[in-house]
């Protein structure tokens, strides 16, 4: 998903010779800790809630803060999750968006993209969670992907994350079934380290008692 494609429909952004108590006002209503400056459209910087507050006289313009605004901004045509780490990077509640001739279009704030995230990871599907533990050098989607394929269960996301002081790290795969007795039977049998799952109507606390009773019946 484009980030052009989830652009803000409120205008929050403030022009130069608006007043700087003009702009308080207007990050108070937007609840923002800053605010895009625009002239036309030229994007002209970031102006901070600091420097705002700083500011001796909430009579002048915003253009005399001009040294202290921050020259941070993303391009229409790049993806959405180039817009999750800049913005986590950076800590912005929203980002400045610019055409490819370098014009303002809007802004991309973040509830705006949490809703982007949640289509893009297929979480509006109903489905399973599922979490397996992986050593960094086994990892083989393509084998993991064959198992879901095999069950008859679709793979509608997954990601990758490492375990924090360990060689292991964790895959969390999201899925379109519920019922998925049957794949954890499966990913068992292929010495897969299941961690826990969600929204599969179970306790995460039955994943040993489901494993024990996977043991049971291959001792049979």
């Amino acid at each position: 998903m484009y980030i052009g494609e989830i652009l803000s429909e409120n205008y929050v952004d403030i022009k130069p010779d608006d007043s700087i108590g003009l702009a308080i006002d207007k990050m108070s209503e937007f609840h923002s800790s800053h605010l895009p400056v625009v002239n036309g459209g030229d994007f002209l910087g970031l102006v901070t809630e600091d420097a705002l507050l700083a500011a001796h006289d909430e009579t002048q313009h915003i253009r005399s803060l001009s040294a202290s605004m921050r020259f941070l901004y993303l391009y229409e045509y790049q993806h959405v999750y180039d817009a999750l780490q800049y913005m986590a990077a950076h800590k912005l509640m929203l980002l400045p968006i610019l055409d490819k001739e370098n014009h303002y279009v809007g802004v991309l704030t973040s509830a705006d993209l949490l809703t982007a995230l949640n289509d893009t990871l297929g979480n509006k599907e109903p489905g399973t969670v599922i979490v397996l533990e992986l050593g960094k050098h086994d990892v083989s989607f393509s084998h993991i992907a064959h198992i879901f394929e095999s069950e008859n269960v679709r793979i509608l996301s997954t990601a990758i994350r490492d375990i924090p002081d360990t060689t292991k790290v964790e895959m969390t795969i999201k899925m379109d079934k519920q019922n998925i007795s049957s794949l954890v039977a499966s990913l068992w049998r292929f010495d897969y380290i299941i961690k826990s799952t969600f929204n599969d109507g179970s306790r995460d606390s039955d994943i040993q008692e489901r494993y024990d009773i996977l043991m049971n019946y291959l001792n049979l």
